[in-house]
């Protein structure tokens, strides 16, 4: 479902194209495909400590655009920046830690402890693209003991900025709690969303939900659905 080059979204606002002074102004270059500007500018800030340009230089070996694909070299570029503290570096790495990507000699294999610790400080940071892999990992024990209460912490975390996974997740963690019709109302409200935003699963798991509820418990859940909005 997911590539390489998602990581891409959000990288940076738009900076001035010129000079190419900083890594801003080489990723803008980058974005315009003038490839032969960006990539020596970008090398260069990489190799001298730069985390926005190391992030760069790990995303163009991640999507292929300007160098041949190689997700090694990509990992080993997102964590330069990672160790600096670079959030989204932390959540690249753990997503290709988390996933594995890539064949033969440029492959990245999957890593349950290393996705979990660049996930996990990804999260702590706010991304919740990390909080809904690190709801998955805590929901089906990805190299952890099963928890599902903390599962549905980080799914709720991506449930409430709009992450259709997480809004599915958090949707069956509160569902599997038995006679609990306050869970219930809630997972029918996520459950709803989620089907809203095209999740294939979300509306056969709804209507099998809604068989728990009486009418005013999915009016509830109906008038939560329609009450919400992203958080920041």
């Amino acid at each position: 479902m997911w590539r390489g080059s998602i990581l891409v979204v959000g990288f940076l606002l738009a900076l001035p194209a010129a000079p190419l002074a900083d890594a801003g102004g080489a990723w803008q270059a980058y974005l315009r495909g003038d490839y032969e500007t960006a990539m020596p500018e970008l090398r260069g800030l990489a190799e001298a400590g730069d985390s926005e340009a190391q992030y760069a230089l790990g995303t163009a070996y991640s999507d292929g655009l300007a160098l041949a694909r190689d997700y090694r070299q990509a990992a080993a570029w997102y964590e330069k920046a990672a160790l600096q503290g670079h959030a989204r570096a932390q959540f690249s790495l753990g997503f290709l830690h988390y996933h594995g990507a890539g064949g033969a000699e440029t492959a990245v294999a999957p890593d349950p402890g290393q996705a979990l610790h660049w996930l996990m400080l990804a999260g702590e940071a706010g991304n919740p693209m990390a909080a809904y892999l690190l709801s998955r990992i805590y929901h089906y024990g990805q190299g952890v003991p099963v928890d599902r209460d903390v599962a549905l912490r980080w799914a709720r975390f991506a449930a409430e900025r709009g992450v259709t996974g997480g809004q599915f997740e958090a949707a069956v963690l509160l569902g599997r709690r038995s006679a609990d019709a306050p869970a219930w109302v809630e997972a029918y409200k996520w459950f709803l969303l989620a089907a809203r935003q095209g999740h294939p699963a979300a509306g056969a798991n709804l209507q099998t939900l809604g068989r728990r509820l009486n009418v005013k418990e999915i009016a509830d859940a109906e008038a939560a659905a329609a009450a919400w909005s992203p958080a920041p």
